[in-house]
């Protein structure tokens, strides 16, 4: 029987390109829609360095890269303050959906698993920091049921619009998925257990 579920998994050490690819593509298509966001080089020291920490995870189904998502406990300290309760939250990065994926609300279950992941961590919250000047994807995260909760317009930091949503609230919509950890891989970039190769 086929299944149709998106995988969504750890990202392994020989997925870092995968991932840049992705970054990349995206780059190009907001530019295309005359928003500044991601105009820069994808930065692979950084997406390698959330890979071996094991924070970069990818969609797939069928064989084919669909998205990816990073989440993390990090609470950047120039946007997140104390009485926001930084600890209280697991924060989601550079989620990506490709175009050509042309699945339906696959952002939604990006995020749903992000939501569910953060209550199994015991977090009241699931936070996002926004491109300050992207009132668009703004708007996508109030219609995926984040709440603003404020604007921080530094600078030197292009982002600070900060969006949080209650952790374990879950939209619905989007494609089944099924979610898988990793706890580490070999020297070749294979897992060493807890998924398929061909997940």
């Amino acid at each position: 029987m086929h299944d149709d579920r998106v995988t969504i998994r750890p990202a392994s050490p020989r997925e870092a390109e995968v991932i840049a690819s992705m970054w990349d593509e995206a780059g190009e298509w907001l530019k295309a829609q005359d928003v500044n966001q991601w105009q820069y080089p994808a930065n692979r020291e950084k997406i390698a360095r959330d890979i071996d920490l094991v924070h970069a995870y990818v969609a797939r189904r069928d064989g084919e890269y669909l998205g990816t998502i990073t989440v993390d406990e990090f609470a950047d300290p120039e946007f997140w303050l104390p009485n926001d309760a930084p600890s209280s939250a697991l924060y989601a990065h550079r989620m990506i959906v490709r175009r050509a994926a042309e699945i339906p609300a696959l952002g939604t279950a990006l995020l749903d698993w992000a939501s569910e992941k953060a209550a199994l961590l015991g977090k009241a919250w699931l936070r996002v920091d926004a491109w300050k000047t992207n009132a668009k994807l703004g708007g996508y995260y109030e219609s995926q049921g984040f709440e603003h909760v404020r604007t921080v317009d530094l600078p030197h930091r292009n982002s600070g619009a900060l969006y949080q949503r209650p952790a374990g609230s879950i939209r619905g919509g989007g494609p089944r998925y099924l979610a898988l950890e990793v706890p580490r891989f070999d020297e070749n970039g294979n897992p060493e257990w807890g998924w398929s190769s061909e997940a």
